[in-house]
C-alpha cells in the first residue's frame, strides 16, 4: 500500500517544485496550502510524512505541528519542517515537537528527497 506525502505550503511555486521533487518516490503526494487544511487531512487520512512550511497563512507551521502531535495518530506522523527563516529559536520550539528535519529555503532537492525517502 503506498503512503502519503502530505505537502503544506501556501506558495504555489513551492508546490510544484516539492511535488516535481518528489514524484520519483512510491507515494501519494497531497497538497494543503494553510495549517487547518492539513489539519483537516489528517483527521480524516493518515500520512506517513509531513512536509511543513513555517509561514502559513493563519495558523503557523509551529502552532499546526503542535497541533499534529494532539492527533490520535499524530506521534506517529514524521515531520519535516520548511522555512526561509533560520532563526535557532524556531528550529528550538520544532525540534522540542519532535520534527525529524528542519530545512532553510533555498533547499537542496536532492537532499529533500533523501530524507523523504529515508522517512518513508
Amino acid at each position: 500500500m503506498k503512503k502519503t506525502i502530505l505537502l503544506v505550503d501556501d506558495e504555489e511555486h513551492i508546490l510544484r517544485l516539492l511535488q516535481f521533487v518528489l514524484r520519483p518516490i512510491d507515494a501519494h503526494l497531497r497538497v494543503s496550502k494553510t495549517g487547518m487544511e492539513a489539519l483537516d487531512f489528517l483527521e480524516q487520512n493518515s500520512a506517513a510524512v509531513v512536509l511543513l512550511d513555517y509561514s502559513l497563512p493563519g495558523m503557523n507551521g509551529l502552532d499546526t505541528l503542535q497541533r499534529i502531535r494532539g492527533l490520535k495518530e499524530g506521534g506517529s506522523i514524521k515531520v519535516i519542517m520548511l522555512t526561509a527563516r533560520d532563526q535557532t529559536a524556531i528550529r528550538a520550539e520544532a525540534e522540542g515537537l519532535n520534527v525529524e528535519a528542519f530545512l532553510t529555503k533555498p533547499f537542496s532537492p536532492s537532499d529533500l528527497a533523501r530524507r523523504v525517502r529515508e522517512l518513508v
